[in-house]
């Protein structure tokens, strides 16, 4: 028997790996699986319908922890101003690496194998992702291009709205004044 140190109690055992069969670990890898499942979920609910949204720094820099691979992966993919919601965690859970660590992590931790699917995404569900992320994307640009034309087309109605008014003041304050222009290119005279 020699020293082993669990990652997932994050304790030092002098037992051996005899360790992952105990009480203990069982219930903190049950607990850690769980959370696990949950985050996961969240992304798999996203692989049917993909989301893009407007990019937010403080939203869509967040990263995410991966208990079999041990490392933060992103959990959203951005491009310029536009995040795909939970697309970089799918595609971390669809790489090779995540696999070989998954298979690692539920060597090591003993954790029931019929759970391990629930944490990995195959390839072909992953490339069906990406595609329908390809529509997902034209269709939000196609909202936002309609967005900024009715942007435009409320600023030249506002803009047409303030020359009217301002054109109806002048009118109204000074109905003796008469703009006149003189022979000379660029010159204007008030005449009274």
């Amino acid at each position: 028997m020699g020293v082993y140190f669990c990652q997932l109690c994050r304790r030092t055992f002098f037992s051996g790996k005899g360790h992952v069969y105990e009480k203990k670990h069982k219930e903190k890898l049950k607990t850690v699986l769980t959370k696990f499942r949950r985050k996961v979920e969240a992304a798999f609910k996203m692989m049917k319908e993909p989301q893009a949204v407007k990019y937010d720094y403080i939203e869509h820099e967040k990263n995410f922890w991966c208990y079999c691979c041990g490392c933060e992966v992103r959990k959203h993919m951005s491009s310029e101003n536009i995040t795909v919601l939970y697309g970089a965690l799918l595609e971390h859970l669809a790489s090779p690496e995540h696999r070989k660590q998954t298979n690692k992590f539920w060597w090591e931790n003993r954790a029931e194998a019929g759970l391990k699917a629930k944490f990995l995404i195959s390839i072909e569900d992953y490339e069906r992702f990406k595609a329908l992320v390809g529509k997902t994307l034209e269709c939000y640009e196609e909202k936002e291009d309609e967005l900024i034309k009715q942007e435009a087309v409320f600023i030249r109605e506002m803009d047409q709205k303030r020359q009217e008014i301002i054109q109806s003041v002048l009118e109204v304050c000074f109905p003796r004044m008469h703009l006149h222009s003189s022979g000379r290119t660029g010159c204007a005279e008030w005449i009274l």
